[in-house]
């Protein structure tokens, strides 16, 4: 658990909020805020440390938490979906946690509607298909269910430039300045566009290199773009059919 605090890391845009906040006497609620983003994260990282996955670390920004991970793109689905929903399931916790504490009279019924604000626009905030919200990471992984690696990924930042886009019009319509929380998600989405080639080859190299678990195979398959996550495919050669790793092999190394 130690480690995990190493590895925390509170970003200076979210100490200037909490400075500003403080100053204007809103103390109770940058605290109430910062408890749910804290939260929020606590429950990624728990779901994490179960699938054994490396957390690199974690960053605490004035609109929610990043957490940075290693591991491979041929990752079980299910695991992948779980993650994604460990802050959503532990923000419902925290909702229980201050009711208790509410209909317990530990807390008034002023702070306890404050935290239910707060909780649940955070909460819908982060389900938003946009990058690299967990609504963004969610729907990537229901995607490589159905549908090919490749295509899933472009489904991916599609929907979140249009997603963000709608954000930001809906935004401006009721007067919310959130300038910073913008640049933050449109520079993560040229992230994601800019890295395409490099996941791509990520992608067929650990097809390659490791035998990952497959719940069906395809026969017959007729490009490498088609390849879907949980499949295991065999390409058609004259004749004959050859396993993916020859033939990713001779087609891209």
């Amino acid at each position: 658990m130690m480690n995990i605090f190493k590895k925390l890391r509170i970003d200076y845009s979210t100490y200037m909020l909490m400075l500003i906040a403080i100053l204007a006497g809103y103390i109770k609620n940058t605290s109430i805020i910062l408890i749910i983003l804290l939260f929020h994260e606590v429950g990624h990282i728990i779901f994490f440390k179960l699938f054994n996955i490396e957390i690199e670390r974690i960053v605490i920004y004035p609109f929610g938490g990043v957490t940075t991970i290693n591991k491979r793109i041929h990752e079980r689905i299910y695991k992948d979906i779980i993650c994604s929903l460990g802050g959503v399931i532990f923000q419902g916790i925290l909702l229980v946690i201050f009711y208790l504490l509410y209909k317990n009279n530990y807390i008034v019924s002023s702070t306890y509607n404050i935290f239910k604000t707060y909780n649940t626009s955070i909460l819908l905030f982060n389900l938003l298909p946009i990058i690299p919200l967990d609504g963004s990471k969610l729907l990537f992984s229901i995607c490589t269910k159905f549908l090919s690696f490749k295509l899933s990924y472009i489904l991916m930042i599609i929907s979140g430039i249009i997603s963000l886009i709608g954000f930001i019009i809906y935004n401006m319509v009721y007067k919310i300045n959130d300038l910073v929380m913008y640049i933050f998600l449109f520079i993560n989405i040229i992230r994601v566009i800019r890295d395409f080639k490099y996941i791509m080859n990520r992608f067929y190299l650990e097809r390659v290199m490791y035998d990952h678990y497959y719940d069906g195979i395809i026969n017959d398959c007729s490009n490498l773009g088609s390849l879907k996550i949980n499949k295991y495919y065999y390409f058609r050669d004259d004749n004959r059919y050859i396993n993916e790793k020859k033939y990713i092999k001779r087609e891209r190394y």
